[in-house]
């Protein structure tokens, strides 16, 4: 414990020991689960959690009623903010309601009304402050959420270190420790942030998120927006399953919104329902050095409306469907966005999308200009496949093809490693080319190799231990969308930041935590580099997908910033990401740097890659969303050969895309999906 610091022992109300002590102080957080503690710091105030020390949102109910099959917990009076309860996944009942509620560490699914009550599901009742549900609580450990919050307000230069922090509500698009943008010079570091309904952290200017294991929360699991903000060292995973909102929108690994100098830097973000690592609007001079992105439902870093950036030195592997269309779903993905840097990568779409993807699409313009993929260079990067006829590299547009083949965009030494040499695994502007081709005809990729040998990276990094296997839920019976059954329990280290949209005045409300205190690393830098120039056209046309965003068929419709999400990204019109369908928010980052020979860490073996059917299942969905979207596309997609993948997801977030945009129930996502429904990319 530091010298001088205040002890604060379970039980205490830790704001009113803040509101007792000058700004500044030491608070040494005592060993054992602190619940319901909501804090508003005060400037330059340090929390540390001495080991095993838990700040817990929820409240453990232990007294039930039996009404016919269901049990009944009652006195529930909490009811948190409602936002975005338009953005839900198909299927998802209360999406943007914030109330949870978990048997042994579990959350279950809200229903909305007390006849659709199952195992894993509950129905809360507002109106007679009850909790119904169908598991049987006898010999089990049962929470409901209810406070906001763990750390939260406008106080500048706060450290939260050391500590769990669990089962907190935040609403839509704002975190548990952080909140939003106001968290400006926080650091948060060496905790755990798990199962919070929203986002585990979010930080603003100069904020720090570094070193803490970040899991299971139900929206994201961090985001930030402002200047000089470094994000460096964190496990980010298993995010975004459980709170029903469209990851589109906004979900998964992170999200980050109108920053400047942002560090990304040595994080492992892996299996989260959405981008591993996203970059979204009106981000410029980011950095993306030395992470390990693997096996997250959409792609794994993707820079999106925005400007200079430099991606290098990362392992991306298995993001993405298998099947994805058109050039989404790549590991490293370039949308819309100018000035992007992209070298020394190891990127590996065996199990999942895309390679290295650059997207053009009518997305207007931001704070530095237009939203055009121009200037950007993709050159040494190590990129393999080891799965016949998938994985493609290029570019692709459905808006001013002319733009982007004279934009100066281009590919450069990079070491190709495909099963099928030959294949077509290559796009320009619209054209797809086997290696020759991309070579000669579009006139990319000098100095390029490409070779049969599949070499394997490490997709744990050193320091880091691979999840375990989430065990199933406790309980049989079926989970809608929104329930995570993969919440893992107490890990050790490295969360990071939420992404979040209009500020909202917290509510106040405490809980518990357990880390250890680490002096952050001090941000790298790095200046984008120039990029070359374009090829021409030529052989195998590639279908551009129609609007990005619309499916049905005609001219593409510009995925103009229509509506904004709280964190004030405009929608995107990606028809095939885990949102990609939903108006959701999009925004780029770009690096600076210079060039570097291609180096990959790579290792003689590899984790086994499971299923996309094994993922979803494991994440809860449910087969009444599936039936519900195989009646749609009956008569125009096999549904038997798609339904244990990603699509089964991605289809119907596609056709409630449509739905929104077009204006017409009638819609069909086929057009987003035909190249994955004919098993080919070119359609």
């Amino acid at each position: 414990m530091p010298a001088g610091a205040i002890v604060v022992p379970v039980g205490v109300d830790i704001q009113s020991v803040v509101d007792s002590a000058p700004a500044g102080s030491t608070f040494w957080i005592e060993a054992g689960e602190h619940r319901m503690q909501s804090v508003k710091p005060k400037d330059n105030d340090h929390f540390i959690g001495q080991e095993g020390a838990i700040l817990n949102g929820s409240h453990q109910i232990t007294d039930f009623t039996k009404e016919g099959a269901n049990w009944v917990a009652s006195d529930q009076t909490q009811e948190g903010m409602r936002l975005s309860t338009d953005k839900g996944i198909p299927g998802a009942e209360r999406a943007g309601y914030p109330e949870t509620f978990f048997i042994d560490d579990k959350p279950l699914s809200p229903v909305d009304s007390l006849g659709k009550v199952a195992p894993g599901k509950f129905y809360f009742d507002y109106a007679a402050d009850k909790i119904y549900f169908q598991d049987d609580p006898a010999g089990h450990k049962v929470e409901a959420g209810v406070s906001p919050f763990a750390f939260a307000g406008g106080a500048k230069g706060v450290t939260v270190e050391n500590l769990v922090i669990e089962k907190y509500d935040p609403p839509v698009q704002h975190a548990a420790v952080g909140w939003d943008p106001s968290a400006q010079g926080w650091v948060v570091q060496n905790n755990e942030i798990r199962l919070n309904y929203a986002l585990g952290a979010y930080v603003g200017t100069d904020g720090k998120i570094v070193g803490n294991n970040i899991h299971d929360n139900g929206q994201m699991g961090l985001g930030a927006n402002g200047t000089d903000i470094l994000v460096q060292g964190n496990e980010i995973g298993h995010n975004g399953y459980f709170a029903g909102i469209d990851p589109g929108f906004e979900g998964g690994g992170s999200k980050f919104a109108q920053t400047t100098n942002l560090q990304v830097l040595g994080n492992y973000a892996h299996d989260n329902n959405g981008y591993g690592l996203w970059t979204d609007i009106d981000n410029i001079h980011t950095l993306y050095d030395g992470n390990t992105v693997v096996n997250n439902l959409a792609g794994g870093i993707s820079h999106e409306i925005s400007y200079d950036a430099t991606i290098r030195n990362n392992v991306v592997t298995g993001n993405g469907s298998p099947t994805a269309p058109w050039l989404w779903d790549g590991q490293i993905q370039i949308q819309n966005s100018k000035n992007v840097e992209v070298y020394g990568n190891h990127v590996d779409a065996t199990t999942g999308g895309n390679g290295i993807t650059l997207i053009q699409q009518d997305r207007g313009s931001g704070a530095y200009g237009p939203h055009t993929t121009t200037g950007n260079a993709v050159h040494d990067n190590v990129i393999v496949d080891g799965t016949p006829g998938a994985g493609v590299s290029g570019s692709v547009a459905d808006f001013d093809e002319a733009g982007l083949r004279n934009g100066g965009n281009s590919f450069a030494n990079n070491a190709y490693h495909y099963a099928d040499p030959s294949g077509q695994h290559f796009s320009w502007v619209n054209t797809g080319y086997d290696f020759s081709g991309f070579q000669t005809t579009a006139g990319e990729d000098a100095g390029a190799t490409i070779s049969t040998q599949i070499p394997v990276a490490q997709t744990v990094p050193v320091g880091f231990t691979p999840a375990p296997e989430t065990p199933a839920p406790s309980e049989p019976g079926s989970q809608t969308p929104p329930v995570a059954a993969d919440p893992a329990l107490p890990a050790t280290t490295a969360p990071a930041a939420p992404e979040h949209a209009e500020s909202v005045d917290p509510a106040s409300t405490p809980v518990v935590s357990t880390p250890v205190a680490t002096e952050p690393a001090s941000p790298a830098t790095a200046q984008p580099a120039a990029p070359e120039q374009t090829g021409s056209t030529a052989p195998a046309p590639v279908t551009a997908q129609p609007g990005a965003g619309t499916g049905d068929g005609t001219p593409p419709v510009p995925a103009a910033p229509d509506e904004t999400s709280a964190t004030g990204s405009a929608p995107h019109t990606d028809p095939h990401d885990p949102g990609r369908g939903l108006a959701h928010c999009h925004g780029g980052t770009e690096a600076r740097g210079g060039g570097a020979t291609p180096t990959s860490p790579v290792s003689a073996s590899s984790d086994a890659h499971p299923s996309w059917a094994d993922l979803l299942a494991d994440h809860g969905v449910d087969p009444s969303v599936a039936s519900a979207i195989s009646a749609r596309l009956d008569g125009h997609v096999d549904w038997q050969a798609v339904a244990g993948n990603a699509l089964q997801h991605y289809a119907g977030l596609a056709e409630q895309h449509w739905a929104n945009h077009a204006g017409a129930e009638t819609a069909t996502p086929i057009d987003h999906f035909h190249h994955a429904s004919a098993g080919g990319h070119w359609g």
